[in-house]
């Protein structure tokens, strides 16, 4: 059985616990108070996509949460998971080059203005980036760990945690995504317009009528863009950041806010205050 040993610094081996509830099916091995998970020795490159322009919130990655800048926030915490062997910032922006670089990161390289707009794919944006730092190195990475600057109350326990939910998946999985949980509104209960009448949204055989009866169809979950990992085969061969076979990781809905809008910036700040005051983590 081959193992992988997850360092936060030379010598030093990650010894943690997964968030409540965890996520099914994973086994894990903990020796000597290091995390050994199956699975092949990985490079990983980190990536903080973190362009200077933004419609909805102009100059939002520069923008503080908790007295920390968000693009800070996204560095720091892929730091302190140790699952990233390189960790670079993917920016067109010099001052937001400069903050990544203060808070740790590596940023070698600008975007070009091709990869600069609101149109521009996160998937462009990784290759660009997997491009530049496999020149760099001479070989290529392993996988890509992808941390939005835009989610600043995700953790590196659950960049860990992501992480791990792929390498322990059996049969192997291709790719990792956090995911929380979809409360707001169930997918049998979403509706389109169409000629001003409201239709299903999804073809379904029944609608259940009370919100116990949801159970039934199994909770539903969306992506909250804290953490993508994924493998360089997909990348590459399938241009997609979600493989066929993409494990799970659920975070809490407290840390799950992805700031998009100033509504999103306070809701973000008020968290991060009630986070703090409880004794929760926030970094």
């Amino acid at each position: 059985m081959d193992y992988i040993l997850i360092f936060v610094g030379p010598g030093k081996g990650v010894h943690y616990k997964l968030a409540a509830g965890g996520y099914p099916g994973t086994q894990r091995k903990v020796e000597a108070g290091v995390i050994a998970a199956k699975s092949e020795d990985m490079f990983c490159l980190g990536i903080v996509p973190a362009r200077g322009g933004s419609k909805g919130l102009p100059g939002k990655n520069l923008m503080r949460v908790g007295g920390k800048t968000l693009v800070r926030r996204a560095v720091q915490a892929g730091l302190a998971s140790g699952c990233c062997s390189l960790l670079v910032c993917s920016t067109d922006d010099p001052a937001i080059a400069a903050e990544a670089r203060a808070a740790g990161a590596e940023a070698p390289f600008l975007r070009p203005a091709t990869l600069s707009g609101d149109e521009v794919g996160a998937i462009d944006v990784i290759l660009h980036a997997l491009e530049q730092v496999e020149a760099q190195r001479g070989r290529p990475v392993d996988g890509v760990i992808l941390l939005q600057p835009t989610s600043p109350l995700r953790t590196a326990a659950d960049v860990r945690a992501t992480v791990e939910a792929m390498l322990a998946a059996d049969p192997p999985a291709d790719s990792a995504v956090s995911l929380v949980e979809a409360t707001e509104a169930h997918p049998l209960w979403l509706r389109r317009v169409e000629a001003g009448m409201a239709v299903p949204y999804f073809e379904s055989p029944g609608e259940p009528a009370r919100r116990q009866d949801l159970a039934l169809h199994g909770r539903p979950y969306r992506r909250n863009g804290a953490v993508f990992i994924t493998r360089r085969q997909v990348l590459l061969t399938e241009r997609q950041v979600f493989g066929r076979r993409c494990a799970a990781y659920i975070m809490p809905p407290q840390r799950s806010i992805d700031i998009d809008s100033p509504f999103d910036l306070v809701c973000a700040q008020a968290l991060w205050e009630h986070l703090t005051q409880s004794g929760q983590p926030t970094e």
